[in-house]
């Protein structure tokens, strides 16, 4: 996802980083000396840093893995903002009657697209969201071994504790792309281009932000073999299968938080839960079929 905006007035600055994953765009204009915007991009930068040692799988000393390892033997304590963004994914589990669930990581294990980090033999598939305990003093507890994975929701609460620090910033506009989850700050018009269903290396559709913040989900991402499967990193909590529709869809919402948890809910819900949910959260979804057509909910 690309985006672009009107002209600057300022000093522009855009630096990018291997993070999340990823690579994370960041772009900042402002009044400032160029000495300072590098700076505030800097510290939105390291708080990016902070959310991945916190919130990674594939970090074995993080949040994530010390609960994996251990939180259905006691409760443990997690950083604030690791309890908070899984006791918002507890939230979002219900509201959408299960669709989003951070435990399918098993079978993201099993695939290939998670690292395996310890064997897990017994653990059991059949876990989900509910399992999962919110305490005081941020701990948390499984009430049975299994496994989360933050992937679907931590890289947008990443892009938004960067955003929310350059909001504060005096800044006449900024951008943090986490790999097409995208949060602007400032007066647009924004504008952007989403990959096209059909061929996501070599062709784009422009859209326009229609909230400050937008994330993508399509199967066509990450598809591969395993087997004699063909998977992909979508995974439907209840069936167990993976998504395989060439569909794409992209949530706008308030935050990326939202945009980026909700593309996975808007995929795999019924469509009357997950419209339901768009208005509860003040945000939007954009479908685009293999052929390039747009439909907008809710309409």
């Amino acid at each position: 996802m690309t985006h672009h905006s009107s002209p600057t007035t300022g000093h522009l600055i855009k630096r990018c980083q291997p993070l999340l994953g990823t690579f994370v765009e960041i772009t900042v204009e402002g009044p400032q000396s160029e000495e300072k915007l590098h700076a505030e991009i800097s510290k939105a930068f390291d708080l990016i840093r902070s959310v991945s040692r916190l919130m990674s799988f594939h970090d074995q000393d993080s949040d994530v893995s010390r609960l994996n390892r251990c939180a259905h033997i006691a409760p443990l304590r997690v950083h604030p903002w690791t309890w908070h963004v899984i006791q918002n994914a507890i939230k979002l589990s219900g509201e959408t009657e299960g669709a989003f669930d951070i435990t399918v990581a098993p079978k993201l294990v099993k695939w290939g697209y998670l690292p395996r980090h310890t064997p897990f033999e017994a653990l059991s598939e059949a876990a989900q969201w509910s399992d999962i305990e919110m305490g005081a003093d941020h701990t948390i507890q499984f009430h049975q071994p299994l496994q989360i994975d933050l992937g679907g929701i931590a890289k947008g609460f990443a892009v938004d504790k960067a955003a929310d620090w350059l909001s504060t910033r005096g800044l006449t506009r900024a951008v943090v792309n986490a790999g097409g989850d995208l949060r602007v700050i400032g007066e647009g018009p924004h504008e952007l281009s989403i990959r096209h269903p059909a061929a996501p290396q070599q062709s784009c559709i422009p859209s326009v932000m229609m909230r400050p913040a937008v994330a993508t989900s399509a199967a066509y991402f990450a598809r591969k073999r395993c087997g004699t499967e063909r998977v992909s990193p979508i995974v439907h909590p209840r069936t167990g299968k993976a998504l395989q529709s060439n569909l794409s869809v992209s949530v706008f919402a308030p935050t990326c938080t939202e945009a980026d948890a909700l593309t996975k809910a808007v995929l795999l819900a019924p469509q009357g839960v997950w419209n339901k949910v768009l208005r509860e959260y003040n945000s939007l979804a954009l479908f685009i079929t293999q052929k390039g057509e747009q439909v907008l909910f809710p309409a």
